[in-house]
């Protein structure tokens, strides 16, 4: 069971750096500047997305931490 959550909590991390990046990836322009509507909306934008990858890298390593505790007791 613990390798089950700590699979998924390491998806969901994968998940969330990947959403992050393409989010970022879609906002460039041509020249590769990201492009925001306005001010508000690059605050909120960025701050959003920095709680998701801090958010993000913490579920994966302790999804990898679950996982490999539930394979030491699975043996």
């Amino acid at each position: 069971m613990i390798k089950a959550i700590g699979i998924i909590m390491f998806l969901l991390g994968s998940y969330g750096q990947y959403w992050v990046g393409k989010r970022s990836f879609h906002r460039r322009n041509q020249a590769g500047i990201e492009v925001f509507e306005s001010y508000g909306g690059a605050l909120a934008t960025q701050a959003l997305e920095k709680v998701v990858k801090i958010a993000s890298g913490v579920g994966i390593a302790l999804g990898f931490i679950l996982f490999c505790v539930g394979y030491g007791f699975g043996h």
